[in-house]
């Protein structure tokens, strides 16, 4: 499991008017959870882009520096985006023990897809339902992402999360039944039918207008009441 590295900065300012000049000077205001309290903290934009660059969306465990040299193992938690800029508001991360199982969620990366049975010869499609897992394991155990194969997959057949290769160390959490994913029979046009086509066919007929002979019709009878 590769680890990352990142300098933060303690601060005990807080409130909104004190992140929006953090954000307009290049800066994330954070906060750092765990061993049963929380502090604010400040990561360095650019420093932050490059971090996620490098762990290219993966589950990863960063080391946290801070100016005094103290040091935090920690999960990204959650991050939150402005939802007009799409610039980072704001991060969470959370502190795990070194050598302590704990929870978290790694994401699920399909495999195989070309040459799954379903999709290549029967013209199914691809439906993946479940994009990340909860696991436990030890921070030394932190896999990055799990696989799963669909090559072998036909029209009908679905993976769970008790189909999912054995990786040591790893427990998976949650229901074992559920579904990662699974192949969907091909979506097919339905036929109108003979009597449809034709109800069809007759609403496509534009409104005729009345015609001459009897408007005609209509004029003599007129007159003759006269």
């Amino acid at each position: 499991m590769q680890q990352y590295t990142l300098n933060i900065t303690n601060r005990e300012n807080t409130g909104r008017g004190v992140a929006r000049r953090l954000r307009a000077s290049g800066k994330i205001p954070a906060s750092l959870y765990g061993q049963g309290n929380a502090r604010s903290i400040t990561v360095a934009a650019v420093d932050f882009r490059d971090l996620n660059r490098e762990i290219g969306g993966g589950a990863a465990l960063v080391e946290l520096t801070d100016e005094k040299g103290d040091t935090a193992l920690c999960l990204v938690q959650d991050v939150q985006y402005h939802a007009v800029k799409s610039t980072i508001d704001h991060i969470d991360f959370q502190e795990v023990e070194r050598g302590q199982a704990f929870n978290t969620k790694i994401p699920v990366h399909l495999v195989g897809e070309a040459d799954c049975t379903g999709v290549k010869n029967d013209g199914g499609v691809l439906d993946h339902k479940t994009h990340e897992i909860d696991i436990r394991c030890r921070p030394s155990k932190l896999p990055e992402h799990v696989e799963a194969d669909v090559s072998a997959l036909a029209v009908g057949d679905a993976l769970t999360i008790a189909d999912l290769p054995v990786i040591e160390d790893v427990e998976y959490m949650g229901d074992s039944t559920q579904v990662i994913v699974s192949v969907q029979h091909p979506t097919v046009a339905a036929e109108p039918s003979e009597d449809e086509t034709e109800q069809v066919a007759a609403d496509e007929v534009p409104a005729t207008k009345v015609s001459d002979d009897d408007s005609e019709g209509d004029d003599d009878s007129s007159k003759g009441d006269n």
